[in-house]
């Protein structure tokens, strides 16, 4: 389910953009920033396990 998320997340922000522009010009800029932030958001809250900062690299 998470990763039928993450997949289908960039399409429909895309074809929000889209839309957005057809509508108006400055609906379009707005969906473009709002939707860039719920997108990074969806990514950084639906990222598999074991990625992101509780994980430690071994330094020599």
């Amino acid at each position: 389910m998470v990763r039928n998320i993450r997949i289908a997340a960039p399409m429909l922000y895309a074809a929000a953009i889209v839309l957005g522009f057809l509508i108006d010009t400055r609906v379009g800029v707005g969906v473009a920033i709002v939707g860039g932030m719920l997108v990074g958001l969806t990514y950084t809250l639906l990222r598999p396990a074991g990625d992101g900062p509780g994980r430690r690299r071994r330094r020599r």
